[in-house]
């Protein structure tokens, strides 16, 4: 799909992806392609238009009004440099011999100096024009990434998530025209005077009454060995009903740890396996001891999202982005939902170009969260 200033296309043959959507007006390249593409075609064909770029590895994607599952294509979407007055990027090395601390600094340092290249203030951002996209090395946590923009700046609104890739959580990068591997991407927009951008999450769950989980034990900030005392994969399958050895991804998926804050949100964490022994559960973000979680269970998908889209097609929209969690696309799976979920995209959105990609965990305005969509859909003003 294609309007006069964006243009996706998908495909297997990198070059022939590009060439599809790149021309002399094209400003920004959004890319995110399975974790069996050829990724040294992509990244060569990419370099050699001169056009910034942006994406990573994933586990699904969105494309116009369907999901792509499999491993060796690649969507991309591009934008004309008319619909931005300004935009600038910035890389932050997320190895992990990297420490935390190092990755919030050099994420603070970053954010600070691509605010001030794109003349956006961190303090005082225009909340309709100006806003920030994050792409994060998927075996690392993102958390300290964010928590470096925070420190910079609590104002200007952000969305993203972190690359995916097979389960098998080998591989997981991240590509720039900054360069590629295991780091984080930060591009930061001010969109032209004529557009502007709305930015927003969901999240489909319901609390189970009377199920709590506190965390008693820690092997590190996303290794979880015991909730109240107890091996922690036996107290979460007590919890849910099942055995131990029954835990599966869809188990996972469906039934998913969270806390509520008490201002109406929900801050999800969700379980990505157990671990080596089997006793421990490893997450996809980061977890604090003594965090007293409830236990959520996948509920329709559809019902949120139907009200979200609606009210954007209410909007003179340009472009619809994704961020959605590997976890939303397996639980929407054993609802038997993933055509439905697809299909509302082009009932609510027909004709308007649409990409996005399955994370391993998703973040908006400085949070890292899991199991949610967050969302950036740009719109011409009326």
């Amino acid at each position: 799909m294609e309007n006069e200033l964006i243009k996706t296309a998908s495909g297997k043959n990198p070059e022939e992806v590009i060439n599809k959507i790149k021309d002399d007006r094209t400003g920004f390249i959004l890319f995110f392609y399975g974790a069996d593409i050829d990724t040294e075609s992509l990244y060569n064909t990419l370099k050699k238009t001169d056009v910034l770029f942006a994406g990573c590895m994933d586990s699904g994607r969105l494309y116009d009004n369907s999901y792509l599952l499999d491993t060796t294509s690649v969507t991309a979407m591009s934008f004309s440099k008319k619909l931005f007055s300004s935009s600038a990027f910035g890389l932050i090395d997320m190895s992990p011999e990297i420490s935390p601390d190092e990755v919030r600094s050099a994420s603070k340092k970053t954010f600070i100096r691509a605010a001030q290249e794109a003349s956006i203030s961190l303090d005082n951002p225009d909340m309709e024009r100006d806003f920030a996209i994050n792409l994060c090395y998927g075996l690392n946590s993102a958390t300290p990434f964010l928590e470096g923009q925070s420190e910079a700046g609590m104002m200007l609104q952000t969305v993203g998530g972190s690359s995916g890739g097979k389960t098998d959580f080998v591989t997981t990068n991240v590509m720039s025209h900054l360069g590629r591997g295991k780091i984080g991407v930060v591009a930061l927009f001010k969109l032209a005077d004529e557009y502007a951008f709305k930015a927003g999450r969901v999240s489909s769950f319901d609390i189970l009454q009377g199920k709590k989980l506190t965390v008693t034990k820690l092997d590190g900030p996303r290794h979880i060995v015991e909730f109240d005392g107890r091996p922690a994969s036996e107290a979460y399958a007590q919890a849910v009903r099942l055995e131990g050895k029954d835990l599966t991804p869809d188990t996972f998926a469906n039934y998913t740890l969270g806390i509520e804050p008490g201002d109406g949100e929900r801050l999800i964490t969700s379980i990505m396996t157990t671990d080596e022994s089997g006793k421990g559960l490893l997450t996809y973000n980061d977890v604090i001891e003594q965090t007293v979680f409830y236990l959520f269970k996948a509920i329709d998908q559809r019902r949120d999202r139907s009200s979200i889209l609606k009210g954007l097609s209410s909007q003179k929209l340009l472009a619809y982005i994704s961020f959605d969690c590997i976890l939303c696309y397996l639980a929407r799976n054993t609802l038997d939902q993933v055509d439905a979920i697809a299909g509302m995209y082009g009932e609510y959105l027909p004709g308007i170009p649409k990409t996005g990609f399955g994370t391993f965990s998703e973040n908006i305005c400085g949070a890292n969260i899991n199991q949610t969509e967050t969302y950036l859909a740009i719109y011409r003003k009326k």
